[in-house]
């Protein structure tokens, strides 16, 4: 699955900073309950000469019941 809409990157991260939304929505997303996630973000910009864009990534471990 992939999902990116550039527009709301920013407020996508900062919803993303806070456990509870974020254990919504991987709960969302998978369809079963999620008891606890940390969340292990990582961000990288790579700069390249013909496409001017960042990578965002968010990895997260969950335990799911």
């Amino acid at each position: 699955m992939q999902i990116a809409n550039p527009i709301y990157d920013v407020v996508f991260k900062h919803l993303l900073e806070d456990n509870d939304i974020a254990r919504l929505l991987v709960a969302t997303i998978l369809g079963r309950e999620v008891a606890e996630i940390s969340p292990l973000p990582q961000e990288k910009t790579i700069p390249m000469e013909q496409r001017r864009f960042t990578v965002y990534r968010l990895d997260y471990s969950a335990r799911i019941r």
